[in-house]
């Protein structure tokens, strides 16, 4: 697995997991979305999370958005899905498969998106689109 395709599937995983808890505040980390615990799973975790706060897709709700567990890793604070992270999902991804739909498959599936375009293109895709439009 590549460096945008091991991406994809962080995204996606991050994304469904907090998806799934609609807009409850929330606290986890690479080991409760499903990745094992190593460091670079833990720093690509880390990666994943600022960029899509970043991008406005999650934010956490507490003054300390990050602290160390018990294992040592990254441990995220009270984060969940924004109002635009939650439009995002039912924005339409490739021909009737919503984002949503899209990011349930690669987080089940754990394969990218290639053959419809990857996962991270379409977040910006859709991002850039809400933006210009």
């Amino acid at each position: 697995m590549n460096t945008l395709e091991k991406s994809e599937r962080m995204v996606a995983s991050i994304v469904a997991f907090l998806a799934e808890r609609g807009v409850e505040r929330t606290d986890f980390s690479v080991a409760e979305i499903g990745f094992e615990l190593t460091r670079e799973n833990d720093q690509l975790f880390s990666d994943a999370m600022i960029w899509l706060s970043a991008e406005g897709i999650i934010r956490s709700n507490d003054r300390i958005d990050y602290v160390a567990g018990k294992d040592n890793e990254t441990v995220a604070i009270s984060f969940s899905l924004t109002s635009f992270g939650f439009k995002l999902l039912s924005e339409t991804y490739e021909g009737e498969l919503t984002l949503g739909q899209a990011v349930s498959k690669t987080n089940s599936s754990g394969v990218g998106y290639a053959n419809v375009g990857n996962l991270l293109g379409g977040l910006l895709g859709s991002f850039t689109k809400s933006v210009s439009g």
